[in-house]
């Protein structure tokens, strides 16, 4: 009887031990909490569930980046430097470091969800040849958080009109392109642009639609200028020490998932950039909270200008700075992206 007693004791106990050695840590960086629905709706609820959807061990620790005390500019170092496995990479943010992640989403360029799709599709797998050589990362996928567009206090009826305007804009080529347009880029982080807003720091300020409500940014704003300046990119990267740890089965099966995740994320992010604009100028909607701004549509000649000086100022600027960091590096944007351009 003791023996037996013995036996299952230690049956139990190697099970256990056995559990626990067959887990998969997986510590996740996410988006943070203030980019909305995408990270409340779609991303957290999508790591929570990924042991359950690939049937894979994964003990997944899952933190929005606004709440871990680092800045979303290091996420390629921290997959480097091992302090995270997999982080929600943020394009603009890390492009300083890495310039394919601002060249699959070059600002002026392109103004539609398909196009954005399509330059997606073919130039992924060099930002991920990139990624691997610099930075001991792998990329899982490219998602969109819909075109980023322009929110102002005050009244403009077309790109003319933002020459002498304040600009909120959140990269360094955003910049460029306002100062050609003759406005003041006023490089702010996303989270202090509602209250700049509000007190009349900034005239202007470019996001998604989407943000820009859930934010409040509509609270201090009276037109809705949705002209593209880009597309919002972002994607989900993993530390090579990570991902050589998995089988080839097991490898096979987490690409699979982040497949069809980011499909996903695609659709939802058209049906809710449409909802998000419907909402902010007073249409019915489902989700986020209605507003009166006033619709500014872009002509074609806005169109026009802008790609224009996309073209002599923001991509000549993007290719010195590619160009230092990967030899040939425009040749093969040139190849597999332009293509791609209306």
């Amino acid at each position: 009887m003791i023996r037996s007693v013995i036996f299952l004791g230690i049956a139990i106990l190697f099970a256990v031990f056995w559990l626990m050695f067959a887990q998969i840590p997986l510590h996740v960086i996410g988006q943070p909490v203030s980019t909305g629905l995408m990270q409340q709706t779609k991303e957290e609820p999508f790591f929570a569930g990924l042991a359950d959807a690939t049937g894979l061990p994964f003990k997944v620790t899952y933190q929005p980046v606004n709440t871990i005390g680092l800045k979303d500019t290091h996420q390629l170092q921290m997959l480097k430097d091992g302090l995270f496995d997999l982080v929600s990479l943020r394009f603009i943010q890390n492009s300083e470091v890495e310039p394919s992640l601002q060249g699959i989403d070059l600002v002026g360029l392109y103004a539609d969800y398909d196009t954005a799709r399509r330059v997606a599709l073919h130039y992924t797998d060099t930002v991920d040849r990139y990624l691997r050589e610099t930075f001991d990362a792998k990329l899982l996928g490219v998602w969109t958080f819909g075109p980023q567009v322009f929110f102002c206090r005050v009244p403009l009826q077309g790109i003319a009109d933002l020459a002498g305007l304040k600009v909120r804009v959140a990269s360094p080529s955003m910049a460029t392109l306002i100062a050609a347009l003759g406005g003041t880029p006023v490089i702010l982080p996303f989270d202090d642009t509602k209250n700049a807003l509000a007190i009349g720091l900034v005239d202007c300020a470019i996001t998604s639609a989407a943000s820009a409500n859930f934010a409040g940014w509509t609270e201090h704003t009276r037109y809705y200028f949705p002209l593209a300046v880009h597309f919002g990119l972002n994607g989900y990267a993993i530390s090579l020490k990570k991902w050589n740890q998995f089988s080839a089965r097991e490898q096979t099966i987490l690409q699979g998932a982040f497949d069809a995740y980011v499909e996903d994320l695609w659709r939802f992010s058209r049906e809710t950039h449409q909802d998000a604009s419907d909402c902010i100028i007073g249409r019915p909607c489902r989700n986020g909270t209605p507003y009166q701004l006033t619709l500014v549509e872009p002509s074609p000649e806005d169109i026009r200008v802008f790609k224009e000086i996309a073209q002599t100022h923001v991509l000549p600027e993007w290719a010195e700075k590619c160009e230092q960091v990967h030899p040939g590096c425009l040749r093969e944007w040139e190849d597999k992206v332009l293509p791609q351009l209306p």
